[in-house]
Parts: C-alpha cells; structure tokens; sequence
C-alpha cells in the first residue's frame, strides 16, 4: 500500500510539473484549453439539471 501511495504522489508531481512546463512554453495553448473544459464543464452540467426537471416533471406527472 506505501509503494502504491508513493506512485500515486510521485504521478501528481511529474504531471503537476510537466502541466506547468507545458503552461509556460505555450501559455495561449493552455488558455484555450481551460476555457474548452469549462464551456465543456458548464455544458454538461445544465444538460443534466435539463434532464432532471424532465425526468421529474415525468414521474410526477405519471404518479
């Protein structure tokens, strides 16, 4: 379990690292990404709450 836990932190780290490397050499690139997982993001999240009221709405008008 301690290996595996030293994996997992020594995964973060490298990613964190490369992340930040990769940010600094194209800063333009990492904008446009994080603004595509956040309109991804916010999307996704107002489908869902669409398709809850619609399933709720559903069910309660079949009860």
């Amino acid at each position: 379990m301690l290996k595996t836990l030293g994996i997992l932190i020594g995964g973060v780290f490298v990613g964190a690292v490369s992340a930040e490397v990769v940010r600094k050499k194209y800063p333009d690139t990492m904008d446009k990404m994080r603004a595509k997982a956040r309109q991804i993001t916010s999307e996704a999240k107002e489908s869902f709450k669409n398709g809850y009221q619609n399933a709720t709405r559903a069910k309660l008008s079949t009860a």
